[in-house]
């Protein structure tokens, strides 16, 4: 029977029934892919930022009238 000839019956019958993700699997797609440290990594990576971003500041404010060290 060609598939124009099919009913409307057999058709959802073939499609596979696609139910949402609940909570938890929501949850375990989150955490895959970390590690242990995953959160602290990224605490510590901020930190580090802001502080590069404090002494470019303090670098461009400072003036002691020496020559750079290039």
């Amino acid at each position: 029977m060609p598939a124009s000839e099919k009913k409307p019956e057999e058709d959802e019958k073939d499609e596979p029934i696609i139910k949402p993700l609940d909570e938890n699997d929501l949850k375990l797609l989150m955490r895959y892919g970390k590690g242990p440290y995953d959160d602290k990594l990224k605490v510590a990576e901020e930190e580090v930022k802001e502080l590069n971003k404090k002494l470019g500041v303090v670098n461009k404010e400072q003036d002691t009238g020496l020559a750079l060290p290039s």
